[in-house]
C-alpha cells in the first residue's frame, strides 16, 4: 500500500508498494549520513569555468563510495550547470531529485511583498526574470518516494536571477517503518546581492517565513525531518536573530546537528579545522527534528569537502556531513515492488 501521506507531495518520484502486510518489530535503528554542499555551480561568465572542480567533486564522492564512506544523502545548492547536476549519477547515487525549474511559479505574495518587488532594480538583477532554476539537488542511496517544491516570491539583487526556494524529499530508509523527509534550501545572500542591506534583509526574512511555514506543513508528530542547505546566516546580527527565532524557536523547533554533535562528547568529530571554519561562517547548516516514531541523535560530524593540502577548495563553501542515529520501529515487507528512477 502506498501511504496516504504521498498525497501531500506534488510530484511523486517513486512508489513503494507492498503486496502483503508488513511484519513489524520494535527497537530498530539505522544510521543515516547527510551532507550539505554549495558546489558553486554557476554558469560562465558569472563564475569561471567550473568544469574541473565539479568533476573532481563527483570523483571524490565516487571514491568515498568505493571506500564505503559516502554520505547516504547529499543536498546540493548552486547546482545550476549540467556538470553540477550530473554529480549524483557520476558518484553512483541511484535516486536523484532536483528543485524548482526557472519557470516554476512562486508562492502567493502579500501586498507588502508586491510593493517590495515593484521597487526592484533591473540593474541589480531584479525584475528581469529567472535565468536559472533553484540550483537545488538531492541525491540518495535510498528510494525517494516523492518530492515537494516551493519557490520564494521575494528576492533581492542578483539572487533574483535564480528561482531560489526549497524542496522536500520523502525518503524510504531501509529498516524503518516510515519515511524520513529531507529538506534542502538556499536563502538570499547579503553583500553579494548588489543591493542595500535593508533590502537584502527584507527578502531574507520573507524567505525564512516561507521556509518556516513549509517545514511546519510537514506532519508533526509523524514526520522525521533532516534539514540541510545554505542558509546565508553569516555574522549579521539581524539575520542570526531571525534565523534562530524561526528555525530553533517556535512551536516546532529544529535542532542544529553540527552544534549538538560538537557539544556531545560521544559524537565523533573529524576534519575539525574545516568543521570549525564552516560553523564559524554560519552559512551551511544541518538540522533535524525527531518524531513520535523516531528519535534522532547526531553521532558523527565531518567536513569531507574542505581544504586540500595546498589550502585550495573545490568550492567556495565547505561540504559538511552529519551522521544521525535513528531509533524507532522497523518494517520488513514480505514482498515489495519498487518503481524508481533517476
Amino acid at each position: 500500500m502506498v501511504s496516504r501521506r504521498l498525497g501531500r507531495f506534488a510530484a511523486p518520484l517513486a512508489l513503494l508498494a507492498a503486496t502483503a502486510s508488513p511484519a513489524v518489530a520494535s527497537g530498530a535503528e539505522s544510521t543515516v549520513s547527510v551532507m550539505t554542499y554549495n558546489v558553486h555551480g554557476l554558469p560562465w561568465p558569472i563564475a569561471e569555468d567550473r568544469t574541473a572542480s565539479l568533476l573532481a567533486i563527483a570523483a571524490q564522492l565516487k571514491a568515498m563510495r568505493a571506500a564505503g564512506h559516502q554520505p547516504r544523502i547529499v543536498a546540493l545548492q548552486e547546482a545550476f550547470v549540467p556538470d553540477a547536476k550530473a554529480i549524483g549519477v557520476a558518484a553512483g547515487y541511484r535516486y536523484i531529485a532536483f528543485g524548482a525549474s526557472a519557470d516554476a511559479a512562486a508562492a502567493a505574495e502579500t501586498p507588502t511583498d508586491r510593493s517590495f518587488v515593484s521597487a526592484g532594480s533591473m540593474f541589480r538583477g531584479e525584475q528581469v526574470g529567472k535565468h536559472v532554476d533553484s540550483g537545488l539537488a538531492i541525491f540518495s542511496d535510498y528510494p525517494i518516494l516523492a518530492v515537494r517544491r516551493i519557490s520564494y516570491p521575494v528576492c533581492a539583487g542578483y539572487d533574483c536571477l535564480a528561482n531560489k526556494g526549497a524542496m522536500a524529499a520523502m525518503i524510504a530508509v531501509p529498516g524503518l517503518a516510515g519515511p524520513v523527509t529531507v529538506i534542502d534550501t538556499h536563502l538570499n545572500s547579503n553583500g553579494a546581492t548588489g543591493v542595500s542591506e535593508p533590502r537584502a534583509l527584507y527578502a531574507y526574512k520573507r524567505q525564512i517565513d516561507l521556509l518556516s511555514a513549509f517545514i511546519g506543513s510537514m506532519e508533526r508528530p509523524h514526520e522525521t525531518l533532516l534539514v540541510a542547505g545554505d542558509f546565508n546566516v553569516g555574522q549579521d546580527i539581524a539575520r542570526r536573530a531571525y534565523f534562530a527565532q524561526h528555525m530553533f524557536g517556535g512551536s516546532m523547533p529544529l535542532t542544529g546537528g553540527e552544534q549538538r554533535c560538537r557539544s556531545t562528547p560521544t559524537c565523533l568529530v573529524t576534519q575539525a579545522a574545516d568543521v570549525e571554519t564552516s560553523t564559524g561562517r554560519a552559512k551551511d547548516w544541518l538540522m533535524y527534528r525527531a518524531s513520535d516514531a523516531l528519535s534522532v541523535k547526531p553521532v558523527a560530524l565531518s567536513a569531507p569537502f574542505g581544504r586540500a593540502g595546498d589550502k585550495t577548495m573545490l568550492s567556495d563553501h565547505i561540504g559538511m556531513m552529519v551522521s544521525y542515529k535513528l531509533d524507532g520501529v522497523a518494517v520488513r515487507p514480505k514482498t515489495a515492488t519498487m518503481l524508481a528512477s533517476r
